[in-house]
């Protein structure tokens, strides 16, 4: 993925902290900074939970629908930098989340692999 605060969930606020005096721009970098920690942990409880839970499972619906991987999805954007970094390292079923939180699928009837492999381009472009 692209580095730099442009790329992350710190992006929209950038052009609000313009104006700002030094103490005011330091604290929402500290909120952003706890906020996307705290997003991080979440993330990566949920991950262990799913990965944990769905290890055995082979029906992708079964593994999509566990709870754990319902809390990624519904973190929407603020999980899309981790499941990049996830998928990138090492490919897996959670690529199927990018589907549900873009709302599109990319490469209908690709394998697992194949998946990470075009949703990782396809984020890299932004």
């Amino acid at each position: 993925m692209k580095k730099g605060i442009q790329s992350t969930p710190m992006a929209p606020y950038i052009g609000l902290m313009r104006d700002m005096d030094a103490t005011d721009k330091q604290a929402v970098v500290t909120f952003l900074i706890e906020t996307l920690n705290d997003d991080r942990l979440k993330f990566e409880q949920n991950l262990q939970e799913w990965q944990h839970d769905t290890r055995y499972l082979s029906s992708v619906s079964a593994i999509t629908s566990h709870p754990a991987f319902t809390s990624i999805v519904n973190m929407g954007g603020n999980a899309v930098p981790f499941i990049a970094e996830e998928i990138e390292r090492k490919p897996s079923n959670l690529v199927w989340a990018l589907n549900a939180i873009f709302h599109k699928k990319i490469g209908l009837g690709a394998t697992v692999t194949e998946a990470c492999r075009l949703w990782t381009a396809e984020l890299k472009k932004y």
